[in-house]
């Protein structure tokens, strides 16, 4: 049995030679673009490397081990941060569904306003029917280009002209604007 002593002798050997190694693996895979900061990742690394060398396990091959370790932790991460999103968005949905006007005079004639809008949509090119209906589900511009990774710019102009045919499917549908209605 190895006193505490000498496991942390250990790891900070393993840390003093290797810092720079996992640091520049864990840049490589980017991840602010999932909103994480590599310096916590760095951290979760060195905790799990902490527990292998506390439980005694011997590292034969330090690089080989550490990028494993740096690739099932990014994994991890990622797969948590999946699990978030799919929790919001249908979080999203739920909230969406519960404010559908209920009752109005577009109910008889062509069912729901949302099955409405999304018969409409999905009558748009792909490129403009992804990020409208993003847009439908109450994202941002910049939340939308980070989760398709357009530039803003794309995700503007293809936002604005899925828009655009949006309206002019909806009035081909029969839906006309409420601007447009004469008054009774």
């Amino acid at each position: 049995m190895i006193d505490r002593e000498k496991k942390e002798e250990i790891f900070n050997q393993l840390m003093e030679s290797f810092s720079s190694f996992i640091h520049s693996h864990v840049l490589k895979y980017n991840l602010q673009r999932f909103g994480l900061e590599a310096e916590d990742l760095v951290q979760e690394i060195k905790l799990k490397v902490w527990k292998i060398i506390d439980d005694e396990k011997t590292i034969n091959c330090p690089p080989s081990y550490l990028k494993k370790v740096i690739e099932s932790a990014v994994i991890d991460q990622i797969r948590k941060i999946r699990k978030e999103e799919e929790v919001f968005y249908s979080e999203r949905q739920k909230l969406i569904s519960e404010i559908e006007p209920r009752g109005n005079s577009y109910n008889e004639q062509f069912g729901s306003l949302k099955e409405l809008m999304i018969k409409a949509a999905d009558r748009l090119l792909d490129s403009r029917k992804t990020v409208v209906k993003l847009y439908l589900l109450n994202m941002s511009l910049p939340e939308i280009s980070d989760y398709l990774n357009y530039s803003q710019a794309k995700t503007r102009n293809l936002l604005y002209r899925g828009l655009e045919d949006l309206k002019k499917i909806l009035e081909e549908i029969g839906l006309k604007n409420e601007k447009d209605r004469p008054k009774s």
